[in-house]
């Protein structure tokens, strides 16, 4: 995974449940820009399956490592 650039967002979502998460994490993918960066912290589990299944199922690029998701807006 590279390294976030300047305009990347991070949102950390540790200790917030399914599909809590995914909701959070929706919202904010929909007030960036296409190509704009957001890089999510989740909890291992659900979460970390959860959340990057539903981007990619959305058409964002999605990267995983550890407990980082790296999403590209569409």
């Amino acid at each position: 995974m590279t390294a976030p650039g300047p305009a990347a967002r991070e949102l950390d979502l540790t200790g917030v449940p399914c599909p809590l998460n995914w909701v959070r994490t929706r919202l904010a993918l929909e007030a960036m820009r296409p190509g704009e960066e957001l890089v999510v912290r989740l909890d291992p589990g659900e979460p970390r399956e959860s959340v990057p299944r539903s981007a990619a199922e959305e058409g964002h690029l999605v990267e995983r490592a550890g407990e980082r998701v790296r999403v590209v807006r569409r």
